[in-house]
């Protein structure tokens, strides 16, 4: 499989992030052992404004909006992703993979998605 560029911001700095598709992982860090966990993931068309409006009061998401408000180390990592079937490819594989608690929404059913990443599309098939 063709290993993803991961690029991380560190929240509310969100200059570098591209207005570019892409998937997101946000994360926070644990106070016990500073180690990272996956809270919620992400797809968006313009990975900027979908940063800059997590961050902000129109964020939707109760738990998440909730957690960004309690000041928590956070980490926004992305990868530019164009395709739209790979960016639900790479959704349900890393849903399958770290199960975010923040996440509510369905995800797209994986055997209408044209996922063309190999390790992804072997995982979906």
């Amino acid at each position: 499989m063709k290993k993803l560029p991961w690029k991380i911001a560190e929240p509310p700095v969100f200059k570098l992030v591209p207005e570019k598709p892409g998937i997101y992982i946000i994360s926070t860090r644990q106070e016990v052992d500073h180690a990272y966990e996956v809270k919620y993931i992400g797809h968006a068309d313009n990975l900027h404004e979908r940063a800059l409006l997590h961050w902000s009061k129109k964020e939707k998401n109760k738990e998440l909006k909730e957690h960004i408000a309690e000041d928590y180390v956070m980490k926004f990592n992305y990868s530019e992703v164009e395709s739209k079937a790979d960016r639900e490819g790479m959704l349900i594989y890393l849903h399958e993979l770290f199960s975010p608690p923040f996440n509510t929404e369905p995800l797209p059913n994986q055997e209408t998605v044209k996922c063309t990443i190999p390790g992804v599309r072997k995982y979906l098939a």
